[in-house]
Protein backbone atom coordinates (compact mmCIF):
# COMPACT_ATOMS: atom_id res chain seq x y z
CA UNK A 1 0.00 0.00 0.00
CA UNK A 2 1.91 3.10 -0.77
CA UNK A 3 2.13 6.45 1.76
CA UNK A 4 -0.81 8.41 -0.30
CA UNK A 5 -3.46 5.72 0.51
CA UNK A 6 -2.87 5.71 4.53
CA UNK A 7 -2.27 9.27 4.72
CA UNK A 8 -3.70 12.89 3.41
CA UNK A 9 -3.35 13.78 0.03
CA UNK A 10 -1.12 17.41 0.50
CA UNK A 11 -1.80 20.42 -2.36
CA UNK A 12 0.12 22.77 -2.83
CA UNK A 13 -1.38 25.94 -4.30
CA UNK A 14 0.60 29.33 -5.54
CA UNK A 15 -0.77 32.78 -6.75
CA UNK A 16 0.35 36.04 -6.11
CA UNK A 17 -3.30 37.05 -5.70
CA UNK A 18 -4.89 36.71 -2.53
CA UNK A 19 -8.52 36.13 -3.96
CA UNK A 20 -7.51 33.29 -6.14
CA UNK A 21 -5.99 31.43 -2.94
CA UNK A 22 -9.29 31.98 -0.58
CA UNK A 23 -11.15 30.62 -4.01
CA UNK A 24 -9.06 27.42 -4.09
CA UNK A 25 -9.36 27.32 -0.36
CA UNK A 26 -13.02 27.31 -0.70
CA UNK A 27 -13.28 24.69 -3.55
CA UNK A 28 -10.94 22.10 -1.48
CA UNK A 29 -12.72 22.96 1.86
CA UNK A 30 -15.11 20.10 1.74
CA UNK A 31 -11.97 17.56 0.53
CA UNK A 32 -10.23 15.40 2.05
CA UNK A 33 -6.49 16.92 1.62
CA UNK A 34 -4.58 18.61 3.14
CA UNK A 35 -3.74 22.80 1.50
CA UNK A 36 -0.91 24.60 1.62
CA UNK A 37 -0.99 27.75 0.26
CA UNK A 38 1.63 30.11 -1.01
CA UNK A 39 1.82 33.62 -2.33
CA UNK A 40 5.21 32.92 -4.30
CA UNK A 41 7.22 30.55 -6.12
CA UNK A 42 10.18 31.28 -3.46
CA UNK A 43 8.13 30.68 -0.83
CA UNK A 44 6.41 27.36 -2.20
CA UNK A 45 9.50 26.04 -2.66
CA UNK A 46 10.84 26.46 1.12
CA UNK A 47 7.80 24.85 1.59
CA UNK A 48 8.45 21.97 0.13
CA UNK A 49 12.05 21.54 2.01
CA UNK A 50 10.03 19.92 4.33
CA UNK A 51 6.22 19.11 3.07
CA UNK A 52 6.32 16.32 -0.10
CA UNK A 53 3.36 17.41 -1.78
CA UNK A 54 1.60 15.00 -4.05
CA UNK A 55 -0.25 17.71 -6.11
CA UNK A 56 1.08 21.51 -7.41
CA UNK A 57 -1.66 24.42 -9.10
CA UNK A 58 0.34 27.07 -10.16
CA UNK A 59 -0.32 30.39 -11.63
CA UNK A 60 1.91 30.92 -14.48
CA UNK A 61 2.04 35.10 -14.65
CA UNK A 62 3.76 36.00 -10.58
CA UNK A 63 6.29 38.45 -9.98
CA UNK A 64 10.86 37.64 -9.36
CA UNK A 65 9.63 34.23 -10.68
CA UNK A 66 7.57 32.62 -13.27
CA UNK A 67 5.16 29.60 -12.90
CA UNK A 68 6.89 27.51 -15.64
CA UNK A 69 10.30 28.56 -13.70
CA UNK A 70 8.71 27.81 -10.52
CA UNK A 71 7.36 24.33 -11.41
CA UNK A 72 11.46 23.89 -13.30
CA UNK A 73 12.48 23.55 -9.87
CA UNK A 74 9.75 22.04 -7.97
CA UNK A 75 10.20 19.16 -10.57
CA UNK A 76 13.85 18.74 -9.20
CA UNK A 77 12.95 18.62 -5.67
CA UNK A 78 9.72 16.74 -5.97
CA UNK A 79 9.51 15.15 -9.86
CA UNK A 80 6.66 12.80 -8.52
CA UNK A 81 4.30 15.59 -7.39
CA UNK A 82 1.89 16.34 -10.11
CA UNK A 83 2.09 19.66 -11.57
CA UNK A 84 -0.79 21.87 -12.90
CA UNK A 85 -0.61 25.05 -14.40
CA UNK A 86 -3.37 27.97 -14.40
CA UNK A 87 -2.98 30.67 -17.19
CA UNK A 88 -5.05 33.55 -17.49
CA UNK A 89 -4.07 34.41 -21.10
CA UNK A 90 -3.64 32.33 -24.75
CA UNK A 91 0.18 33.01 -25.73
CA UNK A 92 1.08 29.65 -27.46
CA UNK A 93 4.92 30.77 -27.08
CA UNK A 94 4.71 30.74 -22.99
CA UNK A 95 2.15 27.31 -23.31
CA UNK A 96 5.24 25.62 -24.96
CA UNK A 97 7.68 27.05 -22.17
CA UNK A 98 5.71 25.88 -19.70
CA UNK A 99 5.24 22.83 -20.92
CA UNK A 100 9.47 22.20 -21.74
CA UNK A 101 10.96 24.12 -18.95
CA UNK A 102 8.20 23.92 -16.21
CA UNK A 103 7.50 20.24 -16.74
CA UNK A 104 3.84 20.41 -16.62
CA UNK A 105 1.00 17.43 -16.60
CA UNK A 106 -1.61 19.60 -17.30
CA UNK A 107 -2.93 23.58 -17.89
CA UNK A 108 -6.46 24.90 -17.35
CA UNK A 109 -7.29 28.73 -17.82
CA UNK A 110 -8.62 30.91 -15.59
CA UNK A 111 -11.28 31.65 -15.39
CA UNK A 112 -11.35 28.05 -14.36
CA UNK A 113 -14.55 25.85 -13.92
CA UNK A 114 -14.59 23.99 -10.36
CA UNK A 115 -15.65 20.54 -11.84
CA UNK A 116 -13.07 20.47 -14.34
CA UNK A 117 -10.09 21.89 -11.60
CA UNK A 118 -11.52 19.03 -9.09
CA UNK A 119 -11.51 16.21 -11.60
CA UNK A 120 -7.87 17.61 -12.89
CA UNK A 121 -6.77 16.79 -9.20
CA UNK A 122 -8.50 13.56 -9.24
CA UNK A 123 -6.70 12.29 -12.03
CA UNK A 124 -3.37 13.54 -10.79
CA UNK A 125 -3.67 11.77 -7.22
CA UNK A 126 -4.83 8.61 -9.25
CA UNK A 127 -2.01 9.07 -11.56
CA UNK A 128 0.74 10.19 -8.31
CA UNK A 129 -0.37 6.60 -6.50
CA UNK A 130 0.31 4.85 -9.84
CA UNK A 131 3.99 6.28 -9.73
CA UNK A 132 4.19 5.16 -6.20
CA UNK A 133 3.48 2.01 -6.36
CA UNK A 134 5.28 1.63 -9.79
CA UNK A 135 8.46 3.15 -7.74
CA UNK A 136 7.70 0.39 -5.46
CA UNK A 137 7.58 -2.77 -7.72
CA UNK A 138 10.57 -1.39 -9.97
CA UNK A 139 12.83 -1.79 -6.60
CA UNK A 140 11.74 -5.28 -6.24
CA UNK A 141 12.23 -6.44 -9.67
CA UNK A 142 15.53 -4.18 -9.68
CA UNK A 143 17.29 -6.27 -7.10
CA UNK A 144 16.42 -9.42 -8.92
CA UNK A 145 17.35 -8.55 -12.44
CA UNK A 146 20.54 -6.85 -13.23
CA UNK A 147 19.48 -6.25 -17.14
CA UNK A 148 16.55 -4.14 -16.03
CA UNK A 149 18.79 -2.00 -14.17
CA UNK A 150 21.02 -1.37 -17.23
CA UNK A 151 17.90 -0.45 -19.08
CA UNK A 152 16.61 1.73 -16.44
CA UNK A 153 20.18 3.15 -16.72
CA UNK A 154 19.91 3.59 -20.55
CA UNK A 155 16.60 5.48 -20.26
CA UNK A 156 17.77 7.90 -17.54
CA UNK A 157 20.90 8.60 -20.37
CA UNK A 158 18.61 9.25 -23.27
CA UNK A 159 16.87 11.43 -20.78
CA UNK A 160 19.55 13.76 -20.41
CA UNK A 161 20.49 13.34 -23.85
CA UNK A 162 16.74 14.72 -24.59
CA UNK A 163 17.33 17.41 -21.98
CA UNK A 164 20.65 18.80 -23.55
CA UNK A 165 19.43 18.68 -27.25
CA UNK A 166 16.16 20.41 -26.04
CA UNK A 167 18.23 23.09 -24.97
CA UNK A 168 20.20 23.57 -28.34
CA UNK A 169 17.03 23.51 -29.92
CA UNK A 170 15.71 26.13 -27.79
CA UNK A 171 19.02 28.29 -28.78
CA UNK A 172 17.99 27.28 -32.17
CA UNK A 173 14.47 28.92 -31.65
CA UNK A 174 15.71 32.24 -30.32
CA UNK A 175 17.95 32.68 -33.42
CA UNK A 176 15.29 31.91 -36.21
CA UNK A 177 13.03 34.33 -34.34
CA UNK A 178 15.43 37.20 -34.06
CA UNK A 179 15.93 36.96 -38.22
CA UNK A 180 12.43 36.55 -38.82
CA UNK A 181 9.44 38.86 -37.86
CA UNK A 182 6.95 35.85 -38.12
CA UNK A 183 6.44 34.51 -35.04
CA UNK A 184 3.78 31.79 -35.45
CA UNK A 185 5.66 30.46 -38.46
CA UNK A 186 8.92 30.42 -36.06
CA UNK A 187 6.61 28.54 -33.29
CA UNK A 188 5.49 25.90 -36.05
CA UNK A 189 9.06 25.52 -36.52
CA UNK A 190 10.32 24.78 -33.02
CA UNK A 191 7.39 22.30 -32.83
CA UNK A 192 8.78 20.28 -35.35
CA UNK A 193 12.15 20.23 -34.27
CA UNK A 194 10.86 19.10 -30.15
CA UNK A 195 9.38 16.19 -32.42
CA UNK A 196 12.82 15.13 -34.52
CA UNK A 197 15.00 15.82 -31.53
CA UNK A 198 12.62 13.29 -29.47
CA UNK A 199 14.70 9.50 -29.17
CA UNK A 200 10.73 7.70 -29.63
CA UNK A 201 9.95 9.60 -32.23
CA UNK A 202 11.39 10.66 -35.72
CA UNK A 203 11.58 13.65 -37.63
CA UNK A 204 12.32 12.14 -41.47
CA UNK A 205 8.69 10.43 -40.79
CA UNK A 206 7.24 13.94 -39.93
CA UNK A 207 8.46 14.95 -43.20
CA UNK A 208 7.76 11.87 -45.65
CA UNK A 209 3.97 11.94 -44.45
CA UNK A 210 3.96 15.95 -44.86
CA UNK A 211 5.42 15.61 -48.13
CA UNK A 212 3.02 12.79 -48.84
CA UNK A 213 -0.14 14.90 -47.93
CA UNK A 214 1.04 17.73 -49.67
CA UNK A 215 0.65 15.40 -52.79
CA UNK A 216 -2.26 13.86 -52.20
CA UNK A 217 -4.26 16.96 -51.16
CA UNK A 218 -2.74 18.31 -54.92
CA UNK A 219 -3.84 15.46 -56.93
CA UNK A 220 -7.62 15.93 -55.53
CA UNK A 221 -7.31 19.83 -56.69
CA UNK A 222 -7.50 21.80 -53.33
CA UNK A 223 -6.48 25.08 -53.13
CA UNK A 224 -2.92 26.11 -52.30
CA UNK A 225 -3.95 27.25 -48.73
CA UNK A 226 -5.87 23.67 -47.79
CA UNK A 227 -2.40 21.87 -49.20
CA UNK A 228 -0.38 23.85 -47.23
CA UNK A 229 -2.98 23.47 -44.21
CA UNK A 230 -3.28 19.17 -44.39
CA UNK A 231 0.88 19.34 -44.99
CA UNK A 232 1.54 20.78 -41.69
CA UNK A 233 -1.15 19.13 -40.44
CA UNK A 234 0.81 15.83 -41.38
CA UNK A 235 4.47 16.91 -40.29
CA UNK A 236 2.99 17.92 -36.82
CA UNK A 237 0.86 14.55 -36.67
CA UNK A 238 2.49 13.23 -33.85
CA UNK A 239 3.01 16.32 -31.56
CA UNK A 240 1.09 14.93 -28.95
CA UNK A 241 3.06 12.03 -28.31
CA UNK A 242 5.65 14.34 -26.51
CA UNK A 243 2.67 14.41 -23.74
CA UNK A 244 3.08 10.45 -23.93
CA UNK A 245 4.73 8.12 -21.03
CA UNK A 246 8.30 6.66 -22.53
CA UNK A 247 6.37 3.22 -22.50
CA UNK A 248 3.67 3.84 -24.77
CA UNK A 249 6.64 4.88 -27.40
CA UNK A 250 9.16 2.43 -27.09
CA UNK A 251 8.13 -0.69 -29.25
CA UNK A 252 5.69 -1.45 -31.72
CA UNK A 253 2.05 -1.35 -30.75
CA UNK A 254 1.42 -4.24 -30.65
CA UNK A 255 3.57 -5.68 -28.21
CA UNK A 256 1.86 -2.60 -25.86
CA UNK A 257 -0.26 -3.17 -22.98
CA UNK A 258 -3.76 -2.84 -23.20
CA UNK A 259 -3.63 0.46 -20.64
CA UNK A 260 -0.78 1.35 -22.60
CA UNK A 261 -2.30 0.94 -26.39
CA UNK A 262 -5.70 2.87 -24.79
CA UNK A 263 -3.58 5.83 -23.71
CA UNK A 264 -1.17 5.98 -26.88
CA UNK A 265 -4.33 6.37 -29.23
CA UNK A 266 -4.80 9.69 -26.64
CA UNK A 267 -1.91 11.53 -28.62
CA UNK A 268 -4.14 13.20 -31.13
CA UNK A 269 -6.08 15.19 -28.11
CA UNK A 270 -2.72 15.66 -26.52
CA UNK A 271 -2.05 17.57 -30.11
CA UNK A 272 -5.23 19.45 -29.75
CA UNK A 273 -4.66 20.74 -26.26
CA UNK A 274 -1.55 21.58 -26.90
CA UNK A 275 -2.48 23.70 -30.30
CA UNK A 276 -5.56 25.19 -28.59
CA UNK A 277 -4.49 28.56 -27.08
CA UNK A 278 -3.35 29.09 -31.08
CA UNK A 279 -6.38 29.92 -32.75
CA UNK A 280 -4.92 30.41 -36.25
CA UNK A 281 -3.94 26.76 -36.06
CA UNK A 282 -7.42 25.17 -34.96
CA UNK A 283 -8.06 23.40 -38.57
CA UNK A 284 -4.64 22.03 -38.10
CA UNK A 285 -5.87 20.83 -34.85
CA UNK A 286 -8.75 19.34 -36.12
CA UNK A 287 -7.29 17.16 -38.40
CA UNK A 288 -4.60 16.03 -36.46
CA UNK A 289 -7.35 15.52 -33.68
CA UNK A 290 -9.35 12.88 -36.09
CA UNK A 291 -6.60 11.55 -37.37
CA UNK A 292 -7.90 7.91 -36.12
CA UNK A 293 -11.44 7.93 -36.83
CA UNK A 294 -12.76 5.53 -39.75
CA UNK A 295 -14.09 5.66 -42.70
CA UNK A 296 -16.99 3.80 -41.45
CA UNK A 297 -17.21 5.03 -37.94
CA UNK A 298 -15.51 2.81 -35.69
CA UNK A 299 -12.60 5.12 -35.04
CA UNK A 300 -11.44 7.34 -32.18
CA UNK A 301 -12.31 9.35 -30.17
CA UNK A 302 -15.87 10.49 -31.68
CA UNK A 303 -16.60 7.68 -34.23
CA UNK A 304 -17.52 10.41 -37.23
CA UNK A 305 -18.21 8.55 -40.27
CA UNK A 306 -17.22 9.21 -44.02
CA UNK A 307 -17.66 12.42 -44.95
CA UNK A 308 -18.05 14.01 -41.54
CA UNK A 309 -14.28 13.50 -40.97
CA UNK A 310 -12.25 16.57 -42.27
CA UNK A 311 -10.46 15.49 -45.87
CA UNK A 312 -7.33 16.50 -43.94
CA UNK A 313 -7.89 13.47 -41.35
CA UNK A 314 -8.78 11.46 -44.35
CA UNK A 315 -5.62 12.20 -46.05
CA UNK A 316 -3.19 12.11 -43.09
CA UNK A 317 -4.43 8.19 -41.99
CA UNK A 318 -3.30 7.03 -45.50
CA UNK A 319 -0.11 8.94 -45.65
CA UNK A 320 0.53 8.02 -41.83
CA UNK A 321 0.08 4.26 -42.17
CA UNK A 322 1.71 4.23 -45.80
CA UNK A 323 5.35 5.15 -44.53
CA UNK A 324 5.23 4.13 -40.96
CA UNK A 325 4.78 0.28 -42.49
CA UNK A 326 7.66 1.39 -44.38
CA UNK A 327 9.48 2.74 -41.63
CA UNK A 328 8.47 -0.39 -39.12
CA UNK A 329 10.08 -2.77 -41.39
CA UNK A 330 13.61 -0.63 -41.92
CA UNK A 331 14.14 -0.82 -38.41
CA UNK A 332 13.23 -4.33 -37.58
CA UNK A 333 15.84 -6.74 -37.19
CA UNK A 334 14.23 -9.18 -39.57
CA UNK A 335 14.50 -7.87 -43.39
CA UNK A 336 13.43 -11.48 -44.90
CA UNK A 337 9.55 -9.88 -44.89
CA UNK A 338 10.13 -6.45 -46.00
CA UNK A 339 7.12 -5.36 -48.57
CA UNK A 340 7.65 -2.84 -51.44
CA UNK A 341 5.69 0.28 -51.49
CA UNK A 342 3.56 -1.61 -53.77
CA UNK A 343 2.79 -4.32 -51.16
CA UNK A 344 2.06 -2.05 -48.75
CA UNK A 345 -0.15 0.00 -50.96
CA UNK A 346 -1.97 -3.22 -51.54
CA UNK A 347 -2.62 -3.87 -48.12
CA UNK A 348 -4.28 -0.25 -47.41
CA UNK A 349 -6.24 -1.05 -50.66
CA UNK A 350 -7.74 -3.95 -49.03
CA UNK A 351 -9.24 -1.34 -45.86
CA UNK A 352 -10.58 1.15 -48.15
CA UNK A 353 -14.27 1.64 -47.22
CA UNK A 354 -13.45 0.29 -43.51
CA UNK A 355 -10.84 2.24 -42.31
CA UNK A 356 -9.37 4.76 -45.24
CA UNK A 357 -11.18 6.88 -48.00
CA UNK A 358 -11.39 5.12 -51.08
CA UNK A 359 -10.92 8.46 -53.04
CA UNK A 360 -7.78 8.96 -51.28
CA UNK A 361 -6.54 5.37 -51.30
CA UNK A 362 -7.14 5.95 -55.11
CA UNK A 363 -5.06 8.83 -55.35
CA UNK A 364 -2.38 7.24 -53.50
CA UNK A 365 -1.88 4.78 -56.17
CA UNK A 366 -1.65 6.82 -58.45
CA UNK A 367 1.17 8.93 -56.99
CA UNK A 368 2.98 5.52 -56.53
CA UNK A 369 2.62 4.86 -60.01
CA UNK A 370 3.55 7.54 -61.27
CA UNK A 371 6.62 8.62 -59.31
CA UNK A 372 7.80 4.96 -58.25
CA UNK A 373 11.67 5.34 -56.96
CA UNK A 374 11.65 9.04 -58.18
CA UNK A 375 11.85 12.69 -56.20
CA UNK A 376 8.39 13.40 -55.98
CA UNK A 377 7.36 9.92 -53.45
CA UNK A 378 10.56 10.09 -51.33
CA UNK A 379 12.73 12.97 -51.41
CA UNK A 380 14.18 14.07 -48.04
CA UNK A 381 17.27 12.21 -48.40
CA UNK A 382 17.40 13.83 -51.69
CA UNK A 383 17.19 17.38 -50.55
CA UNK A 384 20.49 16.53 -48.33
CA UNK A 385 22.83 15.59 -50.59
CA UNK A 386 22.45 18.46 -53.19
CA UNK A 387 23.15 22.32 -53.41
CA UNK A 388 25.80 24.46 -52.59
CA UNK A 389 28.40 24.52 -50.21
CA UNK A 390 28.47 27.41 -47.04
CA UNK A 391 31.39 28.74 -48.65
CA UNK A 392 29.19 29.32 -52.33
CA UNK A 393 26.38 31.09 -50.09
CA UNK A 394 26.95 35.24 -49.73
CA UNK A 395 24.99 37.55 -47.79
CA UNK A 396 21.79 38.68 -49.72
CA UNK A 397 21.03 35.05 -51.30
CA UNK A 398 17.68 33.47 -50.55
CA UNK A 399 17.04 29.16 -49.08
CA UNK A 400 14.87 27.88 -51.81
CA UNK A 401 14.03 24.86 -49.86
CA UNK A 402 13.94 24.38 -46.06
CA UNK A 403 17.69 23.68 -44.74
CA UNK A 404 18.09 20.34 -42.63
CA UNK A 405 20.99 18.60 -40.56
CA UNK A 406 21.28 15.16 -41.23
CA UNK A 407 18.62 14.66 -38.42
CA UNK A 408 16.31 16.24 -39.86
CA UNK A 409 16.01 18.92 -37.57
CA UNK A 410 14.92 22.18 -39.20
CA UNK A 411 18.05 24.97 -39.05
CA UNK A 412 16.55 27.57 -41.56
CA UNK A 413 13.38 28.30 -43.01
CA UNK A 414 12.64 28.35 -46.79
CA UNK A 415 12.71 32.20 -48.43
CA UNK A 416 15.37 33.56 -45.39
CA UNK A 417 17.81 36.12 -46.75
CA UNK A 418 20.81 35.22 -45.58
CA UNK A 419 23.26 37.75 -43.79
CA UNK A 420 26.56 37.51 -42.16
CA UNK A 421 25.27 36.71 -38.60
CA UNK A 422 23.16 33.75 -40.46
CA UNK A 423 26.06 32.48 -42.18
CA UNK A 424 28.60 32.65 -39.41
CA UNK A 425 26.44 30.71 -37.19
CA UNK A 426 25.83 27.72 -40.20
CA UNK A 427 30.09 27.76 -40.26
CA UNK A 428 30.26 27.13 -36.27
CA UNK A 429 27.31 24.73 -36.65
CA UNK A 430 29.84 22.70 -39.27
CA UNK A 431 32.85 22.98 -37.80
CA UNK A 432 31.23 21.59 -34.28
CA UNK A 433 28.84 18.72 -35.49
CA UNK A 434 31.54 17.87 -38.13
CA UNK A 435 28.97 18.05 -40.95
CA UNK A 436 28.95 19.14 -43.91
CA UNK A 437 26.21 21.35 -45.21
CA UNK A 438 24.15 21.09 -48.70
CA UNK A 439 22.43 24.44 -48.90
CA UNK A 440 19.48 25.58 -51.95
CA UNK A 441 19.76 28.64 -52.67
CA UNK A 442 19.73 31.45 -55.35
CA UNK A 443 20.72 35.19 -55.81
CA UNK A 444 18.19 37.88 -54.91
CA UNK A 445 17.50 40.64 -57.56
CA UNK A 446 17.36 43.79 -56.31
CA UNK A 447 13.96 44.41 -57.53
CA UNK A 448 13.01 41.21 -55.10
CA UNK A 449 14.59 42.82 -52.05
CA UNK A 450 13.16 45.52 -52.75
CA UNK A 451 9.16 44.23 -52.58
CA UNK A 452 10.68 42.72 -49.98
Amino acid sequence: MSPLETSMPIILCVDDETSILKSLQRLFMSSKVKLLLSSSGQQALELMQTEKVNIIISDMRMPNMTGAEFLAQAAVLQPDAYRILMTGYSDIQSTVSAINVGKIHRYIQKPWDNAELLAQVHEGLEIYRLVEANKLLTKKITLQNKQLKQLNNNLEEMVQQRTTQLKKTLYQYKLLASTRGNEQKATLEVLYNLISINPALNGKFALQVSETCGHIATALKMNKAHVELISKAGLYCELGKLGLPAHCLTGPYDQLSSAAQKRFFQHPQLAEEMLAPAVHLSTISEIIGSQYEHYNGTGEPLQKVAQNIHIGARILAVARDFWLALFEQQNAKDHTKDLTKEEIYKHIKLQQGNVYDPKVVNVLGQIITAYQDQETINHSDAQLDDGLLIEQITEGMRLTQNLYNRKHMLLLPKGHVFCEKTLQNLYRYQTKNNEKLLIKAERVEQTDTQAE
